[in-house]
Parts: structure tokens; C-alpha cells; sequence
């Protein structure tokens, strides 16, 4: 079944939509990731009980505390 050019046209430019939206989730992500950052960079303690508080708090502490050894580490 051979497509029409309409149809590989219309093809195309799905894939261009979903590829654009791919990467504006990921920007949110991403910005979402720098705000988080900031605010632990400036209020560790209460960014800490804020995460505490999510569901699998736990376990995204381990997770900070293995990301602030990372980054201690590069700082010295």
C-alpha cells in the first residue's frame, strides 16, 4: 500500500508536534529541577521536611543526600 504525499505530509508533521511536546515537557522538567535546586540551595532544612512530606520522602531523601555528596565533592 503505497502512502499519498497528504498522508506522509500529515505523518511528518505529527511526529513534529509529539517531538516538540517531548521537548517542552522536558524544559518544564528541567526548569522545574532548577527552581528545586535553588530553593534547597536556599532553605536546605525546610526544602528537606517539604520532601519529607511526598510520597516516597525517604527514599527521594536518600536520593538528595547522594546528589549533595556529588556536588560537595566538585565544590572542594
Amino acid at each position: 500500500m503505497a502512502l499519498s504525499n497528504r498522508t506522509k505530509l500529515g505523518i511528518a508533521l505529527a511526529v513534529t508536534v509529539i517531538a516538540s511536546l517531548a521537548s517542552v515537557l522536558l524544559a518544564v522538567l528541567l526548569w522545574a529541577l532548577a527552581a528545586f535546586l535553588i530553593a534547597w540551595g536556599q532553605q536546605p532544612k525546610r526544602t528537606e521536611e517539604i520532601v519529607e512530606g511526598l510520597p516516597f520522602g525517604d527514599r527521594l531523601l536518600k536520593a538528595l543526600a547522594q546528589l549533595d555528596l556529588i556536588l560537595s565533592s566538585r565544590e572542594h
